[in-house]
């Protein structure tokens, strides 16, 4: 086997690490063993009605396949955990996400989720709950809050007593 066809043959299927990112072209450069890639699209789990854009990190390794063995039409696969990008869990009964010092996690068991975020906002016309609601902390709003027909800010109570006197309910 000649050295051309070799070289073809391992670069089939190989492991790149990512030593340039452009972003804004949705490319990235590889080095295979001593060879580097062309610039080639950034992988992603989707991209079509739905999108997931991650854009990868310096020195984070991708599987790679390349047809014909030519760097010219690698195209990367996955990612793959390094001694630089360890796992960020190793339970095997947790879906976990980290995103930089933030991440979200899911036990498969228990069913249960853990946001760690420094903000989190909804922009959706209607939330639901169907359970419980739980505030550890302080819950603000700009605009009145209602339960059922009684308003926060605006309600009035019956049986007002001057004094130290208990006033009775809030009127409905």
């Amino acid at each position: 086997m000649t050295n051309q066809l070799l070289r073809q043959f391992q670069n089939l299927s190989s492991i790149g690490t990512v030593i340039a990112i452009d972003a804004s072209a949705w490319k990235i450069r590889l080095k295979i063993d001593e060879n580097e890639t062309d610039w080639i699209p950034i992988p992603t789990m989707a991209a079509g009605v739905v999108k997931i854009w991650r854009c990868p990190s310096l020195g984070e390794q991708f599987s790679v396949s390349a047809q014909g063995g030519e760097l010219t039409s690698a195209v990367p696969q996955i990612s793959l955990f390094s001694d630089a990008f360890p796992p960020p869990s190793t339970d095997p009964n947790e879906v976990f996400v980290q995103i930089g010092e933030h991440f979200f996690s899911v036990n498969i068991e228990s069913g249960e989720a853990l946001f760690k975020l420094n903000k989190c906002t909804f922009d959706v016309p209607e939330t639901v709950f169907t359970g419980t609601v739980h505030a550890e902390k302080a819950i603000s709003s700009a605009e009145d809050i209602k339960a059922k027909t009684i308003s926060l800010v605006e309600h009035g109570h019956l049986n007002v007593q001057n004094g130290n006197g208990v006033s009775g309910a809030p009127k409905p």
